[in-house]
Protein backbone atom coordinates (compact mmCIF):
# COMPACT_ATOMS: atom_id res chain seq x y z
CA UNK A 1 0.00 0.00 0.00
CA UNK A 2 3.06 2.60 -0.24
CA UNK A 3 0.83 4.78 -3.28
CA UNK A 4 -2.45 4.52 -1.37
CA UNK A 5 -4.23 7.66 -0.69
CA UNK A 6 -5.64 9.13 2.63
CA UNK A 7 -9.70 10.26 2.68
CA UNK A 8 -8.77 13.82 2.55
CA UNK A 9 -5.84 12.97 -0.45
CA UNK A 10 -8.38 11.38 -2.56
CA UNK A 11 -11.01 13.73 -1.83
CA UNK A 12 -8.74 16.56 -3.29
CA UNK A 13 -7.24 14.49 -6.01
CA UNK A 14 -10.56 13.50 -7.39
CA UNK A 15 -12.48 16.16 -6.54
CA UNK A 16 -15.39 14.40 -4.52
CA UNK A 17 -16.47 14.10 -0.69
CA UNK A 18 -15.75 11.90 2.43
CA UNK A 19 -19.16 11.43 2.36
CA UNK A 20 -19.79 10.92 -1.25
CA UNK A 21 -16.48 8.32 -0.69
CA UNK A 22 -18.07 6.83 1.87
CA UNK A 23 -21.56 6.55 0.37
CA UNK A 24 -19.83 4.84 -2.78
CA UNK A 25 -18.48 1.93 -0.23
CA UNK A 26 -21.42 1.65 1.30
CA UNK A 27 -22.94 0.53 -2.39
CA UNK A 28 -20.63 -1.69 -2.33
CA UNK A 29 -18.83 0.17 -5.80
CA UNK A 30 -15.44 0.95 -3.98
CA UNK A 31 -13.45 -0.46 -1.24
CA UNK A 32 -10.79 1.15 1.37
CA UNK A 33 -8.61 -0.53 2.89
CA UNK A 34 -5.71 -0.56 6.41
CA UNK A 35 -2.34 0.73 6.23
CA UNK A 36 0.14 -0.97 8.37
CA UNK A 37 0.53 0.95 11.70
CA UNK A 38 -1.83 3.42 11.07
CA UNK A 39 -5.47 3.67 12.28
CA UNK A 40 -7.15 5.26 9.16
CA UNK A 41 -8.53 4.10 5.74
CA UNK A 42 -6.65 4.60 3.12
CA UNK A 43 -7.79 3.44 -0.61
CA UNK A 44 -4.78 2.11 -2.90
CA UNK A 45 -4.01 2.77 -6.59
CA UNK A 46 -6.62 0.04 -7.83
CA UNK A 47 -9.45 1.35 -5.72
CA UNK A 48 -8.54 5.30 -7.25
CA UNK A 49 -8.19 3.93 -10.66
CA UNK A 50 -12.28 2.34 -9.90
CA UNK A 51 -13.44 5.68 -8.16
CA UNK A 52 -12.36 7.63 -11.41
CA UNK A 53 -14.18 5.10 -13.44
CA UNK A 54 -17.22 5.66 -11.52
CA UNK A 55 -16.81 9.22 -11.98
CA UNK A 56 -16.29 8.78 -16.34
CA UNK A 57 -19.69 6.36 -16.30
CA UNK A 58 -21.36 9.42 -14.06
CA UNK A 59 -20.45 11.92 -16.52
CA UNK A 60 -22.36 9.23 -19.15
CA UNK A 61 -25.48 9.67 -16.76
CA UNK A 62 -25.57 6.16 -16.05
CA UNK A 63 -27.00 5.36 -12.50
CA UNK A 64 -25.01 3.86 -10.37
CA UNK A 65 -27.14 0.88 -10.23
CA UNK A 66 -26.06 0.62 -13.94
CA UNK A 67 -22.75 1.52 -13.07
CA UNK A 68 -22.36 -1.59 -10.08
CA UNK A 69 -23.30 -3.70 -12.54
CA UNK A 70 -20.85 -3.00 -15.27
CA UNK A 71 -17.58 -2.69 -12.82
CA UNK A 72 -18.54 -5.83 -11.08
CA UNK A 73 -19.14 -7.98 -14.07
CA UNK A 74 -15.51 -9.84 -15.37
CA UNK A 75 -16.55 -9.86 -18.75
CA UNK A 76 -18.62 -7.09 -21.07
CA UNK A 77 -21.78 -8.40 -20.67
CA UNK A 78 -23.38 -5.94 -18.49
CA UNK A 79 -21.85 -2.99 -20.29
CA UNK A 80 -22.77 -3.57 -23.62
CA UNK A 81 -26.48 -4.24 -22.19
CA UNK A 82 -26.44 -1.05 -20.11
CA UNK A 83 -25.16 0.78 -23.48
CA UNK A 84 -27.37 -1.03 -25.52
CA UNK A 85 -30.11 0.14 -23.45
CA UNK A 86 -29.46 3.63 -23.47
CA UNK A 87 -28.38 3.84 -27.53
CA UNK A 88 -32.04 2.42 -27.72
CA UNK A 89 -33.57 5.26 -25.26
CA UNK A 90 -31.74 7.85 -27.37
CA UNK A 91 -32.52 6.71 -30.91
CA UNK A 92 -36.60 6.49 -29.18
CA UNK A 93 -35.71 10.46 -28.27
CA UNK A 94 -34.08 10.97 -31.78
CA UNK A 95 -37.13 10.21 -33.77
CA UNK A 96 -39.49 11.88 -31.47
CA UNK A 97 -37.42 15.13 -31.70
CA UNK A 98 -37.33 14.49 -35.37
CA UNK A 99 -40.97 14.78 -35.69
CA UNK A 100 -41.46 17.77 -33.41
CA UNK A 101 -38.87 19.12 -35.63
CA UNK A 102 -40.91 18.51 -38.63
CA UNK A 103 -43.91 20.22 -37.46
CA UNK A 104 -41.96 23.20 -36.48
CA UNK A 105 -40.82 23.38 -39.45
CA UNK A 106 -44.03 23.46 -41.21
CA UNK A 107 -45.10 26.28 -38.69
CA UNK A 108 -42.15 28.30 -39.32
CA UNK A 109 -42.18 28.34 -43.09
CA UNK A 110 -46.60 28.93 -42.68
CA UNK A 111 -45.71 31.87 -40.29
CA UNK A 112 -42.94 33.44 -43.03
CA UNK A 113 -44.98 33.04 -45.51
CA UNK A 114 -47.94 35.26 -43.74
CA UNK A 115 -45.88 38.08 -41.64
CA UNK A 116 -48.66 40.87 -42.19
CA UNK A 117 -50.87 38.57 -39.63
CA UNK A 118 -50.43 38.19 -36.19
CA UNK A 119 -49.11 34.27 -35.22
CA UNK A 120 -52.44 33.25 -33.61
CA UNK A 121 -53.58 33.98 -36.64
CA UNK A 122 -51.77 30.94 -38.90
CA UNK A 123 -51.42 28.66 -35.79
CA UNK A 124 -55.02 28.34 -34.51
CA UNK A 125 -56.87 28.62 -37.84
CA UNK A 126 -54.14 26.79 -40.29
CA UNK A 127 -56.58 23.29 -40.56
CA UNK A 128 -53.68 21.18 -42.38
CA UNK A 129 -51.26 22.92 -39.78
CA UNK A 130 -53.20 21.49 -36.74
CA UNK A 131 -53.59 18.30 -38.15
CA UNK A 132 -50.16 18.11 -38.21
CA UNK A 133 -49.70 18.46 -34.91
CA UNK A 134 -52.03 16.27 -33.84
CA UNK A 135 -49.86 13.80 -35.63
CA UNK A 136 -47.71 14.09 -32.83
CA UNK A 137 -47.74 11.72 -29.86
CA UNK A 138 -48.25 13.30 -26.15
CA UNK A 139 -44.94 11.06 -25.54
CA UNK A 140 -43.02 13.26 -28.04
CA UNK A 141 -43.26 16.70 -26.01
CA UNK A 142 -42.52 14.71 -23.09
CA UNK A 143 -39.33 13.27 -24.18
CA UNK A 144 -38.68 16.86 -26.26
CA UNK A 145 -39.50 18.54 -22.43
CA UNK A 146 -37.03 15.88 -21.40
CA UNK A 147 -34.23 16.40 -23.84
CA UNK A 148 -34.25 20.20 -23.18
CA UNK A 149 -33.93 19.78 -19.34
CA UNK A 150 -31.06 17.26 -20.04
CA UNK A 151 -29.15 19.53 -22.80
CA UNK A 152 -29.56 22.38 -20.06
CA UNK A 153 -28.09 20.33 -17.41
CA UNK A 154 -25.03 19.05 -19.80
CA UNK A 155 -24.52 22.60 -20.80
CA UNK A 156 -24.53 23.77 -16.99
CA UNK A 157 -22.21 20.93 -16.25
CA UNK A 158 -19.47 22.10 -19.09
CA UNK A 159 -19.95 25.65 -17.36
CA UNK A 160 -19.11 24.79 -13.90
CA UNK A 161 -22.68 25.11 -12.86
CA UNK A 162 -22.58 28.80 -12.18
CA UNK A 163 -26.48 28.99 -12.76
CA UNK A 164 -28.97 26.76 -11.05
CA UNK A 165 -32.35 26.76 -11.26
CA UNK A 166 -33.78 25.10 -8.41
CA UNK A 167 -31.34 26.76 -5.27
CA UNK A 168 -33.80 28.32 -2.97
CA UNK A 169 -33.61 30.70 -0.54
CA UNK A 170 -34.58 29.11 3.21
CA UNK A 171 -35.07 30.68 6.37
CA UNK A 172 -33.96 28.18 9.34
CA UNK A 173 -35.14 29.16 12.65
CA UNK A 174 -33.38 29.63 15.66
CA UNK A 175 -33.19 26.68 18.39
CA UNK A 176 -31.64 24.30 20.80
CA UNK A 177 -30.01 21.44 19.63
CA UNK A 178 -28.56 18.17 20.64
CA UNK A 179 -25.09 17.45 18.96
CA UNK A 180 -22.89 14.59 18.40
CA UNK A 181 -19.73 14.54 17.44
CA UNK A 182 -17.69 11.61 15.71
CA UNK A 183 -14.07 11.46 15.02
CA UNK A 184 -12.76 8.60 13.41
CA UNK A 185 -13.88 5.81 11.17
CA UNK A 186 -17.70 6.16 9.64
CA UNK A 187 -18.47 9.05 11.83
CA UNK A 188 -21.45 9.67 10.16
CA UNK A 189 -23.10 6.48 10.74
CA UNK A 190 -21.86 6.59 14.32
CA UNK A 191 -23.06 10.42 15.32
CA UNK A 192 -26.64 9.42 13.39
CA UNK A 193 -26.70 6.17 15.34
CA UNK A 194 -26.31 7.96 18.65
CA UNK A 195 -28.68 10.70 17.76
CA UNK A 196 -31.09 8.57 16.43
CA UNK A 197 -30.95 6.42 19.88
CA UNK A 198 -31.62 9.54 21.48
CA UNK A 199 -34.51 10.38 19.63
CA UNK A 200 -36.61 6.87 20.07
CA UNK A 201 -35.80 6.86 24.04
CA UNK A 202 -36.46 10.56 24.36
CA UNK A 203 -39.72 10.18 22.00
CA UNK A 204 -38.66 13.26 20.68
CA UNK A 205 -41.45 13.52 17.88
CA UNK A 206 -43.86 13.85 20.44
CA UNK A 207 -42.09 16.39 22.98
CA UNK A 208 -41.24 18.43 19.39
CA UNK A 209 -43.30 17.44 16.33
CA UNK A 210 -41.30 20.09 14.04
CA UNK A 211 -37.69 18.15 14.75
CA UNK A 212 -35.20 18.83 12.11
CA UNK A 213 -31.70 17.18 11.73
CA UNK A 214 -28.83 19.36 10.65
CA UNK A 215 -24.81 17.64 9.96
CA UNK A 216 -21.65 18.73 8.77
CA UNK A 217 -17.90 17.93 8.20
CA UNK A 218 -16.49 18.42 11.64
CA UNK A 219 -12.54 17.21 11.05
CA UNK A 220 -9.75 17.09 14.06
CA UNK A 221 -7.88 19.65 14.46
CA UNK A 222 -5.10 17.92 13.08
CA UNK A 223 -6.38 17.37 9.37
CA UNK A 224 -3.22 15.61 8.80
CA UNK A 225 -4.10 12.89 11.00
CA UNK A 226 -6.32 11.42 8.28
CA UNK A 227 -9.18 11.44 10.41
CA UNK A 228 -12.72 12.89 9.18
CA UNK A 229 -14.73 14.18 11.50
CA UNK A 230 -18.91 14.84 11.42
CA UNK A 231 -21.23 16.26 14.00
CA UNK A 232 -25.03 15.64 14.00
CA UNK A 233 -27.45 18.35 15.53
CA UNK A 234 -30.96 17.47 16.09
CA UNK A 235 -33.67 20.34 17.25
CA UNK A 236 -34.74 19.83 21.21
CA UNK A 237 -37.39 21.75 22.67
CA UNK A 238 -35.99 25.03 24.95
CA UNK A 239 -35.16 23.55 27.83
CA UNK A 240 -34.86 19.77 27.55
CA UNK A 241 -31.95 18.14 29.28
CA UNK A 242 -29.83 16.03 26.58
CA UNK A 243 -28.03 13.23 28.23
CA UNK A 244 -24.29 12.34 27.25
CA UNK A 245 -22.62 12.25 25.40
CA UNK A 246 -24.72 14.19 23.32
CA UNK A 247 -24.16 17.96 23.90
CA UNK A 248 -26.60 20.23 23.94
CA UNK A 249 -25.83 23.55 21.79
CA UNK A 250 -27.93 26.61 20.43
CA UNK A 251 -28.67 27.01 16.98
CA UNK A 252 -29.07 30.55 15.86
CA UNK A 253 -30.51 29.76 12.37
CA UNK A 254 -30.58 32.05 9.57
CA UNK A 255 -31.09 32.39 5.57
CA UNK A 256 -29.47 30.06 3.60
CA UNK A 257 -29.06 29.49 -0.09
CA UNK A 258 -30.62 25.73 -0.47
CA UNK A 259 -30.47 22.80 -2.72
CA UNK A 260 -31.81 19.64 -2.84
CA UNK A 261 -29.50 16.45 -3.84
CA UNK A 262 -30.91 12.54 -3.48
CA UNK A 263 -28.61 10.63 -1.34
CA UNK A 264 -24.86 10.61 -2.54
CA UNK A 265 -24.68 13.49 -5.11
CA UNK A 266 -22.63 15.26 -3.16
CA UNK A 267 -20.52 16.88 -5.90
CA UNK A 268 -23.65 19.07 -6.35
CA UNK A 269 -22.03 21.54 -3.60
CA UNK A 270 -19.55 22.20 -5.64
CA UNK A 271 -22.23 23.77 -7.97
CA UNK A 272 -24.10 25.68 -5.11
CA UNK A 273 -21.24 26.99 -4.52
CA UNK A 274 -20.49 28.76 -8.09
CA UNK A 275 -24.52 29.71 -7.76
CA UNK A 276 -23.74 31.63 -4.45
CA UNK A 277 -20.57 32.96 -5.67
CA UNK A 278 -22.30 34.27 -9.03
CA UNK A 279 -25.56 35.44 -7.36
CA UNK A 280 -26.49 39.16 -8.08
CA UNK A 281 -28.54 39.11 -5.03
CA UNK A 282 -26.85 37.17 -2.34
CA UNK A 283 -23.70 36.82 -0.58
CA UNK A 284 -21.93 34.19 1.02
CA UNK A 285 -22.43 34.98 5.03
CA UNK A 286 -20.28 32.22 6.78
CA UNK A 287 -17.59 32.14 8.71
CA UNK A 288 -14.89 30.66 6.86
CA UNK A 289 -13.36 28.23 8.71
CA UNK A 290 -13.06 24.35 7.24
CA UNK A 291 -13.61 23.35 10.97
CA UNK A 292 -17.10 23.29 10.98
CA UNK A 293 -17.24 23.10 6.88
CA UNK A 294 -17.18 26.57 6.65
CA UNK A 295 -20.94 26.82 8.27
CA UNK A 296 -22.58 25.33 5.90
CA UNK A 297 -25.18 22.27 6.60
CA UNK A 298 -26.59 19.21 4.91
CA UNK A 299 -30.25 18.77 6.41
CA UNK A 300 -31.61 15.08 6.11
CA UNK A 301 -34.99 15.91 5.08
CA UNK A 302 -38.15 13.82 6.65
CA UNK A 303 -36.07 12.48 9.36
CA UNK A 304 -39.63 12.46 11.72
CA UNK A 305 -40.93 9.32 9.37
CA UNK A 306 -37.74 8.09 8.72
CA UNK A 307 -36.23 7.39 12.53
CA UNK A 308 -40.33 5.98 13.49
CA UNK A 309 -39.60 3.64 10.35
CA UNK A 310 -36.41 2.35 11.39
CA UNK A 311 -36.30 0.17 14.53
CA UNK A 312 -32.78 0.62 15.27
CA UNK A 313 -29.45 2.15 14.02
CA UNK A 314 -29.73 4.99 11.88
CA UNK A 315 -32.23 5.63 9.45
CA UNK A 316 -31.49 5.68 5.27
CA UNK A 317 -32.20 9.30 4.39
CA UNK A 318 -33.06 9.62 0.51
CA UNK A 319 -32.93 13.14 0.35
CA UNK A 320 -30.71 16.20 1.57
CA UNK A 321 -30.68 20.11 1.50
CA UNK A 322 -26.99 21.22 0.92
CA UNK A 323 -27.41 24.66 2.52
CA UNK A 324 -25.17 27.87 2.60
CA UNK A 325 -25.65 30.70 4.57
CA UNK A 326 -26.13 34.12 2.68
CA UNK A 327 -27.16 37.43 3.00
CA UNK A 328 -28.22 39.95 1.10
CA UNK A 329 -25.89 42.30 -1.00
CA UNK A 330 -26.03 45.72 0.22
CA UNK A 331 -27.56 47.67 -2.78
Amino acid sequence: MEDSLTVTEVTRACGVSARMLRHYEKLGLITSGRKDGYAWRVYSPEDIARLRQILVLRKLRLSLKEIGAILNDPGPAAAISVFEKNLSQMDEEIKALQAVRGVIDAFLKALRQRQSLPARETILRDGQLIALANTLSPSSTLIREERQRMMEELKQTEQGWKTMKDVRIVHLPESDVAAAHVIGDEPEDRAGRMIAEFVRAARLWEKHPGLRLYGFNHPSPADESGFHGYEFQITVPEGMEVPPPLEKKHFAGGTYAAHMIPMGNFEEWEWLYEWVMNSDEYEYAGNGSPENMFDNLEEHLNYHDHVLETTEGEPQTAQLDLLIPVRRKSR
